[in-house]
């Protein structure tokens, strides 16, 4: 009797000992994509699932999720752990049967953001990359009390509150840095013929040309049903850009073997070179059908013959385009080294500027990429820019105090920063993560695309944000384009042209004063500059960048020459 009763305390106390927080995969409050299947949540596109918590204590808590994989391309599902929008650790799922995968991740006291993301979702062929989730455990360290779940509407009522005031202070903060990091004092010296200063000397300076690059892809160039159409689209393109994005997809670019559509871009590089636009190509290999020719079977070329497209295209427009995305999205189709291609990109000219490309960075910072650009510096790899894609999660609306966070921390690695895709709909969707509610319809893609811009310009190592696609004809996401199909302007683009050509457009008048000098404030970029004193009148452009000359003297009557 004795021995059966200390058998079952020790049962009690075993069960006793089993301690922390499960959540049931299928009834977390937090669930942005995905369905039930067989008891366990698919997460069928890159998304996450978790839920609010209230945690007694801070600490190190064991987060063990119980999950499994479908690979694709030979690479299985990422999984990373998420605290209050920041990646914490990501590992590969690398199983199609439900194992427990352990993090342990350092917790505040009170409430929290717990998510478990997928992070490479991807279609190859026939395979679909998925995560599926049946458990997430969350234990919390010895003498701290087990996290309890926080109700949805109570958390999110807390939560949009403070998201609602980070934005307002990073808006604010983000005026501030575009004065500082955007703008210089600038002085012109107006000086008579034998270099005499001329007092009261009529000064006229106008912003004709930013720095910064605004940009957009320009694939309906010439693609429109006729001749009216075709001109209203350049226009529309000069008239709110200074840069474009020209497709060199494998698959549509050289339908048939060594027979590359190059009269096509030609074209192209013409017209965006008379109208001082710059280029940039993208993408020049891509491990996705689009990037694999069909005359090779749906597979990837061989390396020699990669090698051969490289030097081909970039040699032909060396001088011409500027910017190269030579490898598309390498850290979510890591089975495509870069190493080779960027060492013979810059070898095929070595004047180019490289980038390298990938996406779902403003959704959670995507660790995958961050620590394929660390190697790729480490390694010694040739690259010029960090091109960061904005439009994955596709309804997402990035949390702008997020997004000045995610900046900081790629700019860590010394390289400027490139927005190459951004794409705000306005096609009805439902706006996802953030503390704005409602659809993605005209007005909201408009206010948004105001605000990203301000966050995105502000950021110093920022230098170019590209918009995808100007038209909804032809766009590649419903509701993505600045035009409507009959390319009237959209309110968002009616906004940007606003934002960008008057707003952070400096235009100035007045007299030179007793030493003939006239100061202004201005923009970075290039300046027509008119000055005129006793019948005389002198017209030239300047140009006031972030670094080199900002004292200027124009002589009446000669060209301009710059005082250093």
């Amino acid at each position: 009797m004795i021995r059966t009763w200390i058998s079952i305390l020790v049962i009690c106390c075993l069960a006793g000992a089993v301690i922390g927080l499960t959540i049931e995969a299928p009834r977390a409050q937090i669930k942005t994509v995905g369905g039930e299947a067989n008891g366990v949540w698919n997460l069928w596109s890159s998304g996450e699932l978790g839920d609010y918590l209230d945690l007694a204590g801070a600490g190190q808590y064991e987060v063990a999720v119980l999950a499994y994989g479908s690979p694709a391309g030979k690479v299985w599902p990422q999984m990373s752990i998420l605290v209050d929008g920041s990646t914490i650790e990501s590992i590969d799922v690398a199983s199609a049967k439900s194992k427990t995968y352990r993090f342990v991740v350092r917790l505040p006291k009170g409430p929290a953001k717990v998510v478990v993301t997928f992070d490479n979702d991807a279609v190859t062929g026939d395979e679909d990359r998925n995560l599926y989730l049946s458990k997430i455990k969350i234990t919390a360290p010895k003498g701290v009390a087990d996290p309890k779940i926080i109700a949805k509407n109570k958390a999110l009522a807390k939560e949009n509150a403070e998201a609602e005031q980070a934005e307002r202070d990073a808006l604010k903060q983000a005026a501030s840095n575009i004065e500082k990091n955007r703008k210089r004092d600038a002085v012109i010296h107006v000086v008579d013929a034998v270099g005499k200063s001329v007092p009261a000397a009529t000064v006229n300076i106008e912003h004709i040309r930013h720095d910064f690059l605004f940009g957009c892809n320009i694939y309906m160039f010439d693609r429109f049903g006729t001749p009216e159409e075709n001109a209203v689209y350049k226009q529309r393109f000069r008239e709110l850009f200074n840069a474009a994005t020209a497709g060199f997809y494998w698959a549509s670019y050289e339908p048939v073997k060594g027979e590359p559509r190059y009269a096509y871009t030609d074209s192209i590089v013409s017209w965006a070179i008379k109208h001082d636009i710059r280029l940039k190509g993208h993408p020049l290999l891509w491990d996705h059908r689009a990037g694999k020719p069909k005359w090779s079977g749906g597979r990837q070329p061989p390396a020699d013959v990669q090698k051969q497209r490289v030097f081909d295209i970039m040699q032909r427009y060396s001088g011409k385009i500027e910017f190269w995305e030579v490898v598309n999205e390498p850290a979510h189709l890591p089975k495509f080294k870069i190493d080779a291609p960027y060492r013979w990109a810059r070898e095929a000219d070595k004047n180019a500027y490289l980038i390298i490309n990938d996406y779902y960075v403003m959704a959670n910072g995507y660790h995958p990429f961050f620590k394929l650009l660390k190697g790729a510096i480490d390694d010694g790899l040739p690259f010029d820019g960090i091109g960061i894609q904005a439009h994955e999660p596709r309804t997402m609306r990035f949390p702008l105090d997020k997004c000045k966070i995610i900046l900081d921390r790629y700019a860590t690695l010394g390289k400027e920063l490139h927005i190459t895709e951004f794409t705000p709909t306005s096609g009805g969707a439902k706006i996802t993560g953030s503390h704005v509610n409602g659809v993605w319809d005209e007005a909201a893609q408009a206010e948004y695309a105001e605000k990203f811009f301000r966050i995105c310009f502000a950021h110093e190592k920022v230098v170019a944000l590209t918009w995808w696609d100007l038209c909804e004809r032809g766009a590649w996401l419903n509701g993505g384009g600045l035009l409507h199909k009959d390319l009237r302007p959209k309110q968002v683009y009616t906004t940007l042209k606003k934002l960008i050509h008057e707003e952070w457009s400096t235009e100035s008048a007045g007299k030179s004063n007793t030493t003939g000098k006239f100061a202004f404030r201005g923009f970075h970029g290039t300046y027509a500059v008119t000055v005129s004193a006793g019948g005389k009148t002198t017209e030239t452009n300047l140009h006031l960048g972030k670094e080199g000359p900002s004292t200027f003297t124009v002589k009446l009557d000669r060209a301009l020459f710059q005082e250093f």
